[in-house]
């Protein structure tokens, strides 16, 4: 019930996600995977496109997790330098 510390479920998702996902890989298709991740990232962005119909309420949501993604990312992809 004390926490001392807190898990953030979306960090350990992406996490999972970015080093499961690109364990092993060359630096070519690391490149493309991230490139493909950013992609998806990117579309996702344009929800407005993507689900027009959607209340603005959904989009406020949809940004929110796309910038907790996006932070996440950042740190996962920055921790990465230790095994280069």
């Amino acid at each position: 019930m004390g926490a001392s510390s807190t898990v953030d479920p979306a960090a350990l998702l992406v996490r999972e996600l970015l080093l499961a996902r690109t364990e092993g890989l060359s630096p070519p298709q690391l490149a493309a995977f991230v490139q493909g991740w950013t992609s998806a990232l990117e579309l996702l962005r344009r929800s407005d496109l993507v689900a027009p119909a959607a209340d603005a309420a959904v989009h406020r949501a949809l940004a929110e997790v796309l910038a907790r993604i996006d932070a996440v990312t950042r740190d996962v992809l920055g921790d990465g330098d230790e095994h280069a």
